[in-house]
């Protein structure tokens, strides 16, 4: 065995590209490769009525009808996650980690799903961070509406192996939320717009993405110390 990964280190020197072996860890796989792109996908603030409640929670249906007006995501949510390249790097000791073309990832096929079809990207580990925004309206048997706006952002790790995807990790970078606002009337976009400041979550966003890129990696940096102990 041990003659066998001598040999497939040597395989992917001679060949310059990153084939990776089973049981590699994160750290591991960033150290094989020549480029590792972080595609960013930032989605606006859209509407979430909730029109017909979730039947395994205590939240009703709102009656409200979605409307189609939507918030572009502010560039204070956008520069937050453009950090998680810079992290990415100075976190695993590396400069391998480069932004990938944001106008590239937009016209990317989907799979069945409707889902950015990452296998026929052709790389064999991608990360991706999907920001996006919501105002959200849920209905409470006590409370009644309930009117908030939320902003998330996730970093997802895939890995294309022999034509195969797996998520080797899924992360919540942030998940932000207003005060609730009460009323009694289904709310339009105008509404919300004065009552939720677009930037209102930004510079707790940011804290979070930071906060929580920089665990990830921490996580990532023990795997990796204690395989290395143990192939000592």
């Amino acid at each position: 065995m041990k003659n066998f990964k001598r040999m497939a280190v040597v395989l992917i020197i001679l060949s310059g590209t990153a084939f990776y072996l089973p049981g590699q860890t994160l750290k591991e796989r960033i150290d094989q490769a020549k480029e590792i792109k972080v595609y960013f996908r930032n989605k606006d603030i859209e509407h979430n009525p909730n029109t017909s409640g979730d039947p395994y929670s205590q939240k009703l249906g709102t009656g409200c009808e979605r409307f189609n007006e939507t918030t572009p995501l502010p560039a204070e949510y956008i520069d937050a996650v453009k950090q998680v390249t810079d992290l990415l790097n100075k976190g695993f000791n590396t400069t391998v980690f480069v932004a990938g073309d944001l106008t590239y990832l937009s016209s990317l096929p989907v799979d069945y799903h409707g889902e950015l079809d990452w296998i026929r990207l052709k790389e064999p580990l991608t990360f991706f961070v999907s920001t996006s925004g919501h105002y959200s309206v849920n209905n409470f048997p006590k409370t009644g509406k309930e009117n908030t706006m939320e902003v998330e952002s996730y970093l997802y790790v895939f890995s294309v192996t022999a034509g195969k995807l797996k998520t080797l990790s899924s992360t919540l970078l942030a998940w932000k939320q207003t005060s609730p606002v009460r009323t009694q009337n289904c709310d339009d976009y105008a509404w919300f717009v004065k009552n939720f400041p677009a930037t209102s979550l930004a510079e707790r966003f940011k804290e979070s993405v930071i906060e929580k890129t920089t665990k990830f990696i921490e996580k990532e940096m023990t795997s990796y110390d204690k395989a290395m102990k143990k192939k000592k």
